[in-house]
């Protein structure tokens, strides 16, 4: 599983139009109106990606526990492995706690 994020206000650089035309775009993606952000946190198994959260604020301690135990935990096939990066809330006591409560095993 990983964390990610989308800028709101991220210009386009390519589009795509059929061969011999030009490309017109129907948003202005660099106006500085739209801003914001989505954070996204997704699990892979295999190459299936599930247990998808997104989400309209920074993701922290909180948002990543209320994502394992709310989406998840409940989703997550017996006897997996949970592998995850070394980001600080990764690591928090409460979070590795529910992970073996519920009867799997986290990776950091």
């Amino acid at each position: 599983m990983d964390e990610s994020g989308f800028s709101h206000d991220a210009p386009r650089t390519h589009g795509y139009s059929p061969k011999g035309q030009r490309c017109f775009g129907l948003k202005n993606w660099g106006a500085r109106g739209a801003r914001g952000r989505t954070n996204v946190i997704g699990a892979l198994l295999g190459t299936t990606l599930f247990a998808i959260g997104l989400f309209d604020i920074n993701i922290n301690s909180d948002v990543f526990y209320a994502w394992v135990t709310q989406v998840l935990i409940p989703v997550l096939p017996k006897n997996s492995v949970i592998m995850m990066d070394n980001a600080t809330f990764h690591k928090k006591h409460n979070i590795q706690q529910v992970i073996i409560d519920a009867g799997y095993m986290g990776l950091c």
